[in-house]
């Protein structure tokens, strides 16, 4: 028993449903109409694409091909973050490289080591679309606390100022915008855990039970993925922003202007 197909003409008739924000959008002169529509487009255009890669993968099953769609994707959401959160690549890039690598890597171990075995982990059909989660909801985390770190220390560099010139170190005096920063990042995140199931179901196990899997089966993999994603972002931020403190201060420990947020600097 699988899901119910949908037809290409019902999927674009019930697609017409984003007339309603579209109107709003405009009505309210947002200037988001335009971004929205850009955005939607893409993002069915890129789904098809992928459906169509997938379908080849799956069947490949290839270990060398797999690899590389997950360096491509590992590529592809560093450079994600650091352009959402409007800092400078050359600056960023391998601090959040790494924060990314380390929660794909913690990660990996666990699924390989505890949760699923090599065997299944591997297989395309697992590796794939498990790595995806993962890796892609890091994204909204990595970027808001970096965002929220860089922009409220650019806001408050005297304060950070002060503190070192009362003997505190560069770490003691950023640790309350580190505070900030995790705060600003994981709280949405943590308050959304805690509703599900109450007010809402998640994506992966509703789709599992559409496919005719046994709901039990699709919640323990659910709270697999859910705990694999939060620990995920949290190392992803931590160590993106603690690698990028070595980028990010002259030798004198304040904050270089070259690296901070590029709208403040008008660039």
């Amino acid at each position: 028993m699988g899901a119910t197909d949908i037809s290409w003409l019902n999927l674009f008739l019930g697609s017409l449903i984003l007339l309603i924000p579209v109107a709003v959008l405009l009505y309210y002169k947002t200037g988001l109409t335009k971004a929205m529509l850009i955005a939607f487009g893409r993002m069915a255009v890129q789904l098809l694409l992928v459906g169509l890669y997938l379908n080849y993968i799956f069947k490949l099953n290839s270990l060398p091909v797999n690899f590389l769609w997950l360096l491509l994707m590992i590529l592809a959401a560093s450079l994600s973050i650091i352009k959402r959160s409007e800092i400078r690549i050359s600056s960023f890039f391998v601090p959040v490289l790494m924060g990314v690598l380390a929660d794909v890597t913690v990660n990996f171990l666990v699924f390989i080591f505890i949760i699923s075995g090599t065997e299944n982990f591997f297989n395309a059909r697992y590796f794939i679309p498990i790595s995806g989660m993962i890796i892609g909801n890091c994204l909204s985390s990595g970027i808001i606390g970096i965002r929220s770190f860089y922009g409220s220390l650019s806001k408050n560099e005297e304060r950070y100022r002060y503190s070192l010139m009362c003997g505190a170190t560069r770490n003691e005096a950023l640790f309350p915008f580190m505070t900030a920063a995790m705060k600003d990042a994981f709280s949405p995140t943590i308050a959304s855990t805690a509703t599900i199931g109450l007010i809402w179901l998640p994506g992966m196990m509703t789709g599992q039970i559409l496919g005719g899997t046994d709901p039990i089966i699709s919640i323990k993999y659910q709270i697999v993925i859910i705990i694999a994603i939060f620990v995920g972002s949290v190392l992803t931020v931590a160590v993106s922003l603690n690698l990028s403190k070595r980028f990010a201060f002259d030798e004198y420990d304040l904050l270089r202007k070259d690296v901070s947020i590029i709208k403040k600097n008008g660039n």
